[in-house]
C-alpha cells in the first residue's frame, strides 16, 4: 500500500476516451509522482444517456483511488460528494529508492610517522 509524501511512478498510462473530457491532468508512464493522499473512490463507472442526453453514471467499482502533489484535477461531477478525481492505485508502483553507499573513511594515526610504500621487485 501507499502513504501519503512516497514517491511513485507511473506504470500504466492508458485511459479509456472519456477520461480526456473529465480530467485536466493526466500521470505518463514512467514519470515519478507523489502522494498527496489516498482514499476510496470510484473506477471503470457505466454511463447510460437519458431522454435528455445527460450522462449518468448507472454502476462503478470501488477502488483506491491516489491524488498526486504535481496533478490537480477538478472535482467528480458525477458524484454527490466534493471530492477530486483521482487514479486508480494499479496504475503505479512505489519508486525503489536506492540507498546511498556509505563512505568509507580510513584512518590514519595522529602523531605517528607514516612509512612511505615502496613497491617490492619480484
Amino acid at each position: 500500500m501507499f502513504k501519503t509524501g512516497q514517491a511513485v511512478v507511473c506504470i500504466n498510462d492508458e485511459f479509456e476516451p472519456w477520461v480526456f473530457d473529465l480530467y485536466r491532468s493526466l500521470p505518463k508512464k514512467g514519470k515519478i509522482y507523489t502522494v498527496r493522499s489516498l482514499g476510496v473512490g470510484r473506477s471503470k463507472p457505466q454511463f447510460t444517456v437519458n431522454d435528455d442526453a445527460e450522462i449518468k453514471i448507472k454502476g462503478a467499482e470501488f477502488d483506491i483511488m491516489i491524488l498526486l502533489e504535481e496533478l490537480l484535477n477538478p472535482d467528480d461531477p458525477h458524484s454527490s460528494v466534493k471530492q477530486e478525481l483521482g487514479f486508480r492505485s494499479d496504475r503505479f508502483a512505489p519508486l525503489e529508492e536506492i540507498e546511498e553507499e556509505e563512505e568509507v573513511y580510513e584512518m590514519v594515526g595522529i602523531g605517528k610517522q607514516q612509512k612511505e610504500y615502496e613497491p617490492q621487485p619480484r
